[in-house]
């Protein structure tokens, strides 16, 4: 099959969940034999150079990009509020050099399916069925109007709370309204097929996310206690949460433990008023980190504070398959086929977060059996190989 994946940022370099898993699908794809094409965004958050890919990988996959402005602008914000459309969605959808692009490859392609990797690809589906006879996949990575709910829900700011409430409600109709255009649905988890099921369009669960033939569990240079956290840092959802840990439960810990370090990782700190102003005790602000593999390999308890969310955290899968103890809120865990206390560790208060961070810190063997059990989890139930063939065999009887 010829099979062209638009995603709205460059999955290449894969250090985000959404960019890991559109590139291991386009990877597992082009091993099975099929002819695979990516459309990406750059913006202004995630600039690329395409001759930076390696060759190994452009030999596997096709790679086109163009230029979006998804700039938040003030002016933009304020007339919005006089319109009835989803300010997240129009910011992606309104491209006319996307647009283009996009028309130039669908003519020249005579592809068989259109994978959009999320909702903010949505605004694009008319111009498809219009220069494409392809059959239309929604690769639903999130539930994204839940996400705004949860971090409305969680939101301080009366101002803030109430532009959100807002926004929620028009993803929530738009997102729901669209649902039924599509050939068929592809979430990334049971729980958001539930959200999503709600029209008559064949839907498949395909929750592998992650390569296992790359995850190699490392033990000898592993520091052991320490603490980490990998993920965007100019992501809302990832600073909210992060907040909340760092002013109820960070300062507990250190009076008890005033040696352990807690590593923070992720992309554009610099864009996180909180981290600058604060002086947090024996946190690490590390950064993007080159190699996110090896950043998780060397430390030993990851640590997931998050309140608002949807689909599967790629992360934690990612940390389970290295054989690392995850602390994680229920909603940071959502979409995972977890046992608390086996292969994961849940804690929703700050009492929780405390006990089991403690609990952890000394017990070396303890951690190791959980993350041996986590492991064997990402093993059986994420590899995206085995999830890819499926997935192309449900491909197939749709094309029919």
């Amino acid at each position: 099959m010829k099979i062209l994946i638009l995603a709205h940022k460059m999955p290449y370099p894969p250090r985000d969940g959404g960019s890991i898993v559109t590139l291991n699908y386009a990877k597992a794809f082009a091993k099975l034999g099929h002819d695979v094409t990516v459309l990406a965004m750059q913006t202004y958050k995630r600039k690329f150079n395409i001759e930076d890919i390696p060759c190994e990988l452009k030999k596997m996959i096709t790679f086109y990009t163009e230029y979006v402005d998804t700039k938040i602008k003030p002016l933009h914000l304020f007339v919005n509020l006089f319109s009835d459309k989803s300010y997240h969605i129009w910011r992606y959808g309104s491209s006319k050099n996307f647009a283009k692009k996009l028309v130039e490859i669908l003519k020249n392609g005579n592809f068989d399916i259109v994978q959009l990797e999320g909702l903010y690809l949505d605004p694009y589906l008319e111009l498809i069925r219009e220069n494409s006879n392809s059959k239309v996949i929604m690769r639903a990575h999130n539930v994204e109007f839940e996400i705004l709910e949860r971090y409305a829900e969680f939101e301080k700011s009366p101002l803030r709370k109430t532009w959100l409430k807002l926004q929620a409600q028009r993803l929530k109709k738009y997102e729901l309204s669209r649902l039924k255009l599509y050939d068929a649905i592809v979430p990334i988890s049971n729980k958001d097929a539930e959200k999503l099921s709600q029209s008559d369009v064949p839907l498949f669960v395909s929750d592998g996310v992650i390569d296992m033939s790359e995850q190699l569990v490392e033990t000898s240079t592993v520091e052991f206690p320490s603490l980490f956290y990998i993920g965007a840092l100019d992501w809302f959802p990832n600073q909210q949460g992060l907040e909340w840990f760092f002013e109820n439960v960070w300062n507990e810990i250190i009076l008890k433990k005033p040696d352990l370090k807690f590593y923070l990782a992720g992309r554009n700190p610099d864009a996180w008023d909180f981290i600058k102003r604060k002086k947090l005790k024996n946190v690490i602000t590390l950064g993007e980190v080159d190699d996110a593999y090896e950043f998780m390999k060397s430390k030993s308890i990851m640590i997931v504070p998050l309140f608002a969310g949807s689909g599967i955290r790629v992360k934690i899968i990612e940390a389970m398959a290295l054989g690392k103890v995850v602390i994680s809120t229920r909603i940071g865990a959502e979409g995972i086929d977890y046992i608390d206390g086996e292969n994961i560790l849940i804690a929703d208060t700050k009492e929780e977060f405390i006990e089991k961070i403690l609990k952890c810190v000394g017990d070396f063997e303890l951690c190791s059996k959980i993350g041996m059990e986590a492991r064997k989890l990402a093993m059986e139930k994420y590899d995206v190989n085995e999830k890819a063939r499926k997935l192309i065999e449900f491909y197939e009887r749709i094309r029919k």
